[in-house]
C-alpha cells in the first residue's frame, strides 16, 4: 500500500487531475508550525515539517494578499511537483459562511507533455474545512 493510499485516500482508477486535487486540499487544510528553516536545507524544506500553509491566510485580507499567493505558490511547487507550472492562483471570500474558495490554475505533467488544469476547493476559515453541500 502507498502513502498517497494510506494517508491521502487515494484510489489507483483516480484520474491524475482528481489526486492532484486531493493534495492541493489536504495541503491546505494542514497548518503548518512555521518553523524557520535555512534555505540551504531543501530537504528539510520538502519534508513534513514545513508541509501544510501556515494560519495566516485565514486572517486579515486573504483577498488581496500577495504574500500569501506566493506563499501557496511555493508549497504547491515543493509538495505537489505534478503541477508543473501557476498560471492562476485566486482566492474568493465569503463572509456569510466564513469560508475561502481557492482557484488554482495551472499545467499537469504527463506523459506526452503539459495538459492544463483547474482545481477549486472550498475550506472554512475556522476548522478550515467546509462540508459540501448536498
Amino acid at each position: 500500500m502507498s502513502f498517497a493510499t494510506a494517508f491521502l485516500a487515494a484510489r489507483a482508477d483516480e484520474h491524475t487531475e482528481a489526486k492532484i486535487a486531493t493534495n492541493v486540499q489536504t495541503l491546505l487544510q494542514s497548518i503548518s508550525p512555521e518553523f524557520e528553516v535555512d534555505r540551504a536545507l531543501q530537504n528539510v524544506q520538502a519534508s513534513n515539517l514545513c508541509y501544510g500553509v501556515p494560519m495566516t491566510w485565514a486572517l486579515g485580507d486573504g483577498e488581496n494578499s500577495a504574500q500569501m499567493r506566493g506563499m501557496l505558490r511555493e508549497r504547491l511547487n515543493r509538495f505537489e511537483p505534478r503541477l508543473s507550472v501557476l498560471s492562476e492562483i485566486e482566492l474568493r471570500e465569503d463572509t456569510d459562511l466564513n469560508t475561502v474558495t481557492f482557484f488554482i490554475a495551472g499545467g499537469m505533467k504527463k506523459k506526452a507533455g503539459t495538459e492544463a488544469v483547474e482545481i477549486e476547493t472550498t475550506l472554512s476559515r475556522m476548522d478550515q474545512y467546509a462540508e459540501e453541500a448536498s
